[in-house]
Protein backbone atom coordinates (compact mmCIF):
# COMPACT_ATOMS: atom_id res chain seq x y z
CA UNK A 1 0.00 0.00 0.00
CA UNK A 2 1.35 3.45 -0.96
CA UNK A 3 2.37 5.85 1.79
CA UNK A 4 0.13 8.89 2.36
CA UNK A 5 0.95 12.05 0.41
CA UNK A 6 2.78 14.38 2.82
CA UNK A 7 1.11 17.80 2.57
CA UNK A 8 2.22 21.05 4.22
CA UNK A 9 -0.67 23.46 4.88
CA UNK A 10 1.06 26.84 5.33
CA UNK A 11 -1.05 29.62 6.88
CA UNK A 12 -0.48 33.35 7.20
CA UNK A 13 -2.68 33.36 10.33
CA UNK A 14 -4.10 30.85 12.78
CA UNK A 15 -6.64 33.29 14.21
CA UNK A 16 -10.32 32.77 13.28
CA UNK A 17 -10.73 33.24 9.54
CA UNK A 18 -11.10 31.58 6.18
CA UNK A 19 -7.68 29.94 5.88
CA UNK A 20 -7.59 28.15 9.27
CA UNK A 21 -11.25 27.10 8.95
CA UNK A 22 -10.53 25.75 5.47
CA UNK A 23 -7.60 23.66 6.73
CA UNK A 24 -9.62 22.32 9.67
CA UNK A 25 -12.36 21.23 7.27
CA UNK A 26 -9.83 19.49 5.02
CA UNK A 27 -8.16 17.72 7.94
CA UNK A 28 -11.52 16.46 9.17
CA UNK A 29 -12.64 15.11 5.80
CA UNK A 30 -9.67 13.98 3.70
CA UNK A 31 -8.70 10.31 4.25
CA UNK A 32 -5.68 9.97 6.54
CA UNK A 33 -4.54 6.84 4.77
CA UNK A 34 -4.05 8.98 1.67
CA UNK A 35 -2.99 12.38 3.05
CA UNK A 36 -0.60 13.17 5.92
CA UNK A 37 -0.93 16.79 7.07
CA UNK A 38 1.59 19.12 8.64
CA UNK A 39 0.29 22.62 9.43
CA UNK A 40 2.55 25.64 9.91
CA UNK A 41 1.88 29.29 10.64
CA UNK A 42 2.08 31.87 13.41
CA UNK A 43 0.77 30.81 16.83
CA UNK A 44 -2.83 32.05 17.16
CA UNK A 45 -6.24 31.20 18.59
CA UNK A 46 -6.76 28.22 16.26
CA UNK A 47 -3.25 26.77 16.65
CA UNK A 48 -4.34 24.27 19.30
CA UNK A 49 -7.29 23.09 17.22
CA UNK A 50 -5.07 22.72 14.17
CA UNK A 51 -2.52 20.76 16.21
CA UNK A 52 -5.24 18.44 17.53
CA UNK A 53 -6.89 17.93 14.14
CA UNK A 54 -3.79 17.51 12.01
CA UNK A 55 -1.36 15.97 14.46
CA UNK A 56 1.52 18.30 13.63
CA UNK A 57 1.68 22.08 13.97
CA UNK A 58 4.86 24.15 13.59
CA UNK A 59 5.07 27.79 14.63
CA UNK A 60 6.44 29.76 11.65
CA UNK A 61 5.96 33.53 11.30
CA UNK A 62 4.52 33.46 7.78
CA UNK A 63 2.77 36.78 8.46
CA UNK A 64 5.90 38.91 8.17
CA UNK A 65 8.70 39.48 5.68
CA UNK A 66 11.70 37.59 7.01
CA UNK A 67 14.51 35.49 5.58
CA UNK A 68 14.22 33.41 8.75
CA UNK A 69 10.64 32.46 7.91
CA UNK A 70 11.64 31.31 4.44
CA UNK A 71 14.51 29.26 5.87
CA UNK A 72 12.13 27.73 8.43
CA UNK A 73 9.73 26.64 5.67
CA UNK A 74 12.61 25.17 3.64
CA UNK A 75 13.87 23.28 6.69
CA UNK A 76 10.39 21.96 7.52
CA UNK A 77 9.90 20.67 3.98
CA UNK A 78 13.15 18.73 4.26
CA UNK A 79 12.61 17.43 7.80
CA UNK A 80 9.04 16.25 7.16
CA UNK A 81 9.80 15.07 3.60
CA UNK A 82 6.91 17.19 2.33
CA UNK A 83 5.66 16.31 -1.15
CA UNK A 84 3.10 19.11 -1.69
CA UNK A 85 2.79 22.63 -0.26
CA UNK A 86 -0.65 24.27 -0.01
CA UNK A 87 -0.43 27.92 1.08
CA UNK A 88 -3.13 30.31 2.33
CA UNK A 89 -2.54 34.07 2.56
CA UNK A 90 0.05 36.49 1.17
CA UNK A 91 3.13 35.69 3.26
CA UNK A 92 2.41 31.97 3.24
CA UNK A 93 1.99 32.13 -0.53
CA UNK A 94 5.37 33.80 -0.92
CA UNK A 95 7.34 31.43 1.32
CA UNK A 96 5.42 28.30 0.32
CA UNK A 97 5.78 28.68 -3.44
CA UNK A 98 9.41 29.76 -3.34
CA UNK A 99 10.38 26.98 -0.95
CA UNK A 100 8.46 24.35 -2.96
CA UNK A 101 10.18 25.55 -6.12
CA UNK A 102 13.60 25.19 -4.46
CA UNK A 103 12.69 21.72 -3.19
CA UNK A 104 11.39 20.59 -6.59
CA UNK A 105 7.89 19.73 -5.31
CA UNK A 106 4.45 21.00 -6.44
CA UNK A 107 2.68 23.89 -4.76
CA UNK A 108 -0.90 25.12 -4.59
CA UNK A 109 -1.90 28.59 -3.43
CA UNK A 110 -5.48 29.47 -2.42
CA UNK A 111 -6.63 33.08 -2.58
CA UNK A 112 -9.15 33.67 0.22
CA UNK A 113 -9.80 37.14 -1.21
CA UNK A 114 -7.62 39.49 -3.27
CA UNK A 115 -6.78 42.36 -0.93
CA UNK A 116 -4.60 45.14 -2.30
CA UNK A 117 -6.87 48.13 -3.01
CA UNK A 118 -5.90 50.01 0.18
CA UNK A 119 -2.16 49.79 -0.55
CA UNK A 120 -0.42 52.97 -1.78
CA UNK A 121 -0.52 53.17 -5.59
CA UNK A 122 3.13 52.18 -6.09
CA UNK A 123 2.87 49.27 -3.67
CA UNK A 124 -0.22 47.95 -5.45
CA UNK A 125 1.74 47.54 -8.64
CA UNK A 126 4.61 45.79 -6.86
CA UNK A 127 2.23 43.44 -5.05
CA UNK A 128 0.38 42.46 -8.23
CA UNK A 129 3.65 41.96 -10.12
CA UNK A 130 4.90 39.66 -7.34
CA UNK A 131 1.65 37.68 -7.26
CA UNK A 132 1.77 37.23 -11.05
CA UNK A 133 5.30 35.90 -10.83
CA UNK A 134 4.42 33.54 -7.96
CA UNK A 135 1.34 32.32 -9.85
CA UNK A 136 3.59 31.50 -12.80
CA UNK A 137 6.04 29.41 -10.75
CA UNK A 138 3.44 27.59 -8.65
CA UNK A 139 1.75 24.41 -9.82
CA UNK A 140 -1.82 25.56 -9.25
CA UNK A 141 -3.82 28.57 -8.08
CA UNK A 142 -7.20 28.10 -6.39
CA UNK A 143 -9.96 30.70 -6.15
CA UNK A 144 -12.77 30.18 -3.65
CA UNK A 145 -15.56 31.65 -5.78
CA UNK A 146 -16.38 32.15 -9.45
CA UNK A 147 -16.58 35.92 -9.01
CA UNK A 148 -13.13 36.02 -7.39
CA UNK A 149 -11.75 33.99 -10.29
CA UNK A 150 -13.16 36.54 -12.74
CA UNK A 151 -11.59 39.36 -10.72
CA UNK A 152 -8.28 37.49 -10.68
CA UNK A 153 -8.36 36.90 -14.44
CA UNK A 154 -8.75 40.64 -15.02
CA UNK A 155 -5.66 41.19 -12.84
CA UNK A 156 -3.70 38.40 -14.61
CA UNK A 157 -3.69 36.30 -11.43
CA UNK A 158 -5.33 33.29 -13.09
CA UNK A 159 -2.69 31.62 -15.28
CA UNK A 160 -4.20 29.44 -18.01
CA UNK A 161 -4.11 25.75 -17.24
CA UNK A 162 -3.07 26.30 -13.63
CA UNK A 163 -6.18 27.99 -12.22
CA UNK A 164 -8.96 26.14 -10.43
CA UNK A 165 -12.17 27.26 -8.77
CA UNK A 166 -13.00 25.30 -5.62
CA UNK A 167 -15.96 27.07 -4.07
CA UNK A 168 -15.92 27.45 -0.28
CA UNK A 169 -18.31 25.24 1.65
CA UNK A 170 -19.78 24.88 5.13
CA UNK A 171 -21.19 21.96 7.11
CA UNK A 172 -24.91 22.75 7.31
CA UNK A 173 -25.79 19.70 9.43
CA UNK A 174 -22.89 20.34 11.82
CA UNK A 175 -23.77 24.02 12.22
CA UNK A 176 -27.40 23.16 12.91
CA UNK A 177 -26.46 20.54 15.49
CA UNK A 178 -24.18 22.96 17.38
CA UNK A 179 -26.53 25.97 17.25
CA UNK A 180 -27.85 27.30 20.55
CA UNK A 181 -31.58 27.71 20.96
CA UNK A 182 -32.82 31.14 19.92
CA UNK A 183 -33.52 32.04 23.55
CA UNK A 184 -30.07 30.97 24.76
CA UNK A 185 -28.33 32.68 21.84
CA UNK A 186 -30.19 35.95 22.43
CA UNK A 187 -29.31 35.85 26.11
CA UNK A 188 -25.63 35.29 25.26
CA UNK A 189 -25.71 38.20 22.81
CA UNK A 190 -27.41 40.51 25.32
CA UNK A 191 -30.62 40.90 23.29
CA UNK A 192 -33.77 41.64 25.28
CA UNK A 193 -37.31 40.61 24.35
CA UNK A 194 -38.59 42.63 21.42
CA UNK A 195 -35.17 43.86 20.31
CA UNK A 196 -34.14 43.30 16.69
CA UNK A 197 -30.62 41.94 16.37
CA UNK A 198 -28.40 42.77 13.40
CA UNK A 199 -25.10 40.90 13.57
CA UNK A 200 -21.73 40.33 11.95
CA UNK A 201 -18.87 37.95 12.68
CA UNK A 202 -15.61 39.40 11.36
CA UNK A 203 -12.06 40.35 12.16
CA UNK A 204 -12.02 44.07 12.99
CA UNK A 205 -9.88 45.00 10.00
CA UNK A 206 -10.31 47.88 7.50
CA UNK A 207 -11.20 45.47 4.68
CA UNK A 208 -14.37 44.46 6.60
CA UNK A 209 -15.59 48.10 6.62
CA UNK A 210 -17.11 47.95 10.10
CA UNK A 211 -16.81 51.75 10.14
CA UNK A 212 -19.23 51.92 7.21
CA UNK A 213 -21.54 49.50 9.01
CA UNK A 214 -21.56 51.69 12.13
CA UNK A 215 -22.46 54.74 10.06
CA UNK A 216 -25.23 52.75 8.37
CA UNK A 217 -26.53 51.50 11.71
CA UNK A 218 -26.65 55.06 13.07
CA UNK A 219 -29.33 55.71 10.44
CA UNK A 220 -31.17 52.52 11.36
CA UNK A 221 -31.02 53.37 15.08
CA UNK A 222 -32.79 56.69 14.48
CA UNK A 223 -35.68 54.93 12.73
CA UNK A 224 -35.84 51.71 14.80
CA UNK A 225 -35.60 52.22 18.53
CA UNK A 226 -35.48 48.46 19.18
CA UNK A 227 -32.66 47.74 16.73
CA UNK A 228 -29.33 46.54 18.12
CA UNK A 229 -26.03 45.83 16.36
CA UNK A 230 -23.87 42.90 17.54
CA UNK A 231 -20.25 42.91 16.32
CA UNK A 232 -18.52 39.59 17.03
CA UNK A 233 -14.74 39.49 16.57
CA UNK A 234 -11.52 41.18 17.54
CA UNK A 235 -8.75 42.87 15.63
CA UNK A 236 -6.59 45.97 15.16
CA UNK A 237 -9.52 48.32 14.48
CA UNK A 238 -11.26 47.67 17.81
CA UNK A 239 -10.23 50.91 19.54
CA UNK A 240 -11.07 53.12 16.57
CA UNK A 241 -14.44 51.44 16.07
CA UNK A 242 -15.41 51.81 19.73
CA UNK A 243 -14.56 55.51 19.48
CA UNK A 244 -16.57 55.86 16.26
CA UNK A 245 -19.63 54.26 17.87
CA UNK A 246 -19.37 56.79 20.73
CA UNK A 247 -19.00 59.71 18.33
CA UNK A 248 -22.09 58.58 16.40
CA UNK A 249 -24.07 58.36 19.63
CA UNK A 250 -24.88 54.66 19.16
CA UNK A 251 -22.52 53.06 21.68
CA UNK A 252 -25.46 52.04 23.89
CA UNK A 253 -27.05 50.30 20.88
CA UNK A 254 -23.92 48.45 19.69
CA UNK A 255 -22.32 45.51 21.44
CA UNK A 256 -18.72 44.56 20.64
CA UNK A 257 -18.33 41.04 22.00
CA UNK A 258 -14.70 40.47 21.06
CA UNK A 259 -13.71 37.09 19.64
CA UNK A 260 -16.17 34.31 20.50
CA UNK A 261 -15.25 30.62 20.01
CA UNK A 262 -17.56 28.91 17.50
CA UNK A 263 -19.48 32.15 17.07
CA UNK A 264 -21.81 30.59 14.49
CA UNK A 265 -23.64 28.76 17.30
CA UNK A 266 -25.08 32.13 18.40
CA UNK A 267 -26.27 33.35 15.01
CA UNK A 268 -29.75 31.97 15.52
CA UNK A 269 -30.33 34.70 18.10
CA UNK A 270 -30.15 37.36 15.37
CA UNK A 271 -32.85 38.64 13.05
CA UNK A 272 -30.54 39.72 10.25
CA UNK A 273 -26.91 39.20 9.22
CA UNK A 274 -24.82 41.90 7.54
CA UNK A 275 -21.46 42.12 5.80
CA UNK A 276 -20.13 45.52 4.69
CA UNK A 277 -16.81 44.17 3.35
CA UNK A 278 -14.91 46.11 0.74
CA UNK A 279 -13.49 42.87 -0.69
CA UNK A 280 -14.05 39.16 -0.11
CA UNK A 281 -13.19 35.77 -1.55
CA UNK A 282 -16.26 33.92 -0.33
CA UNK A 283 -17.11 34.65 3.29
CA UNK A 284 -17.58 31.55 5.42
CA UNK A 285 -19.41 33.68 8.00
CA UNK A 286 -21.98 34.73 5.40
CA UNK A 287 -22.45 31.09 4.33
CA UNK A 288 -22.83 30.05 7.98
CA UNK A 289 -25.46 32.72 8.60
CA UNK A 290 -27.38 31.58 5.52
CA UNK A 291 -27.04 27.93 6.55
CA UNK A 292 -28.68 28.84 9.87
CA UNK A 293 -31.62 30.55 8.17
CA UNK A 294 -30.72 34.24 8.41
CA UNK A 295 -31.45 36.76 5.67
CA UNK A 296 -28.25 38.58 4.66
CA UNK A 297 -27.52 42.14 3.61
CA UNK A 298 -24.10 42.26 1.96
CA UNK A 299 -22.01 44.42 -0.32
CA UNK A 300 -21.89 43.74 -4.03
CA UNK A 301 -18.31 42.40 -4.11
CA UNK A 302 -16.66 39.15 -5.20
CA UNK A 303 -17.83 36.21 -3.12
CA UNK A 304 -20.98 37.93 -1.88
CA UNK A 305 -22.17 37.90 -5.49
CA UNK A 306 -21.98 34.09 -5.48
CA UNK A 307 -23.60 33.58 -2.08
CA UNK A 308 -26.40 36.13 -1.78
CA UNK A 309 -29.22 36.20 -4.34
CA UNK A 310 -30.54 39.75 -4.30
CA UNK A 311 -34.22 39.81 -3.35
CA UNK A 312 -34.28 36.03 -2.83
CA UNK A 313 -31.98 35.39 0.14
CA UNK A 314 -31.35 38.99 1.18
CA UNK A 315 -30.07 42.23 -0.33
CA UNK A 316 -26.91 43.30 -2.16
CA UNK A 317 -25.74 46.93 -1.95
CA UNK A 318 -22.69 48.83 -3.26
CA UNK A 319 -19.65 48.91 -0.94
CA UNK A 320 -18.68 52.05 1.00
CA UNK A 321 -22.18 53.54 0.84
CA UNK A 322 -23.52 53.75 4.41
CA UNK A 323 -26.76 55.40 3.32
CA UNK A 324 -27.67 52.62 0.91
CA UNK A 325 -26.59 49.94 3.41
CA UNK A 326 -28.64 51.57 6.17
CA UNK A 327 -31.70 51.78 3.91
CA UNK A 328 -31.43 48.06 3.09
CA UNK A 329 -31.11 47.11 6.76
CA UNK A 330 -33.99 49.34 7.80
CA UNK A 331 -36.15 48.01 4.99
CA UNK A 332 -35.66 44.39 6.00
CA UNK A 333 -36.23 45.15 9.68
CA UNK A 334 -39.49 46.76 8.61
CA UNK A 335 -40.66 43.54 6.95
CA UNK A 336 -42.84 41.09 8.88
CA UNK A 337 -40.84 38.40 10.67
CA UNK A 338 -42.37 35.80 8.35
CA UNK A 339 -40.94 37.60 5.30
CA UNK A 340 -37.45 37.62 6.85
CA UNK A 341 -37.81 33.93 7.67
CA UNK A 342 -38.72 33.20 4.04
CA UNK A 343 -35.53 34.92 2.86
CA UNK A 344 -33.55 32.99 5.43
CA UNK A 345 -35.02 29.65 4.40
CA UNK A 346 -34.21 30.40 0.77
CA UNK A 347 -30.64 31.12 1.85
CA UNK A 348 -30.42 27.85 3.75
CA UNK A 349 -31.57 25.90 0.69
CA UNK A 350 -29.05 27.75 -1.49
CA UNK A 351 -26.17 26.79 0.82
CA UNK A 352 -27.31 23.17 1.00
CA UNK A 353 -27.47 22.97 -2.80
CA UNK A 354 -24.31 24.91 -3.76
CA UNK A 355 -21.96 25.39 -0.83
CA UNK A 356 -21.50 22.05 0.91
CA UNK A 357 -18.23 21.33 2.68
CA UNK A 358 -18.05 17.71 1.49
CA UNK A 359 -17.97 18.86 -2.13
CA UNK A 360 -15.23 21.40 -1.32
CA UNK A 361 -13.12 18.73 0.40
CA UNK A 362 -13.60 16.21 -2.42
CA UNK A 363 -12.56 18.73 -5.07
CA UNK A 364 -9.48 19.72 -3.06
CA UNK A 365 -8.49 16.06 -2.64
CA UNK A 366 -8.85 15.57 -6.41
CA UNK A 367 -6.56 18.55 -7.02
CA UNK A 368 -3.97 17.19 -4.56
CA UNK A 369 -3.96 13.87 -6.39
CA UNK A 370 -3.68 15.59 -9.76
CA UNK A 371 -0.76 17.88 -8.94
CA UNK A 372 1.08 15.05 -7.19
CA UNK A 373 0.78 13.02 -10.38
CA UNK A 374 1.32 15.92 -12.81
CA UNK A 375 3.51 18.42 -10.91
CA UNK A 376 3.78 20.79 -13.87
CA UNK A 377 0.08 21.56 -13.54
CA UNK A 378 -1.03 19.62 -16.63
CA UNK A 379 -3.64 17.76 -14.65
CA UNK A 380 -7.01 16.30 -15.44
CA UNK A 381 -8.66 18.36 -12.68
CA UNK A 382 -11.17 20.94 -13.87
CA UNK A 383 -9.66 24.40 -14.12
CA UNK A 384 -10.19 27.88 -15.53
Amino acid sequence: MAEPLRVLELLVSTDPGGGPAHVLDLAARLPRDEFDFTVAGPEGAYAGRLRDSCGAFVNIAADRLSLGSFVAVRRLIGERRIELVHSHGKGAGLYGRLAARRAGIPSIHTFHGIHYARYPVGLRGLYLALERRLAAIGTAVVHVSESQAREAAALHLAPAGRTHVIVNGVDVAGLTAKAESREAARAALGLADGELGIGIVARLDPIKAIDVLLEAFARVARARSRARLIVIGGGPEAGRLHALARSLGIDSRVRFTGAVPDAARLLGGLDLYVSASRREGLSLAVLEAMALGLPVVATRVAGHLDAVSDGVTGRLVPPDQPGTLGDALESLLGEPAAARRALGEAGRRRVEQRFGVERMAAETAALYRAVARFPEGKSSASGV
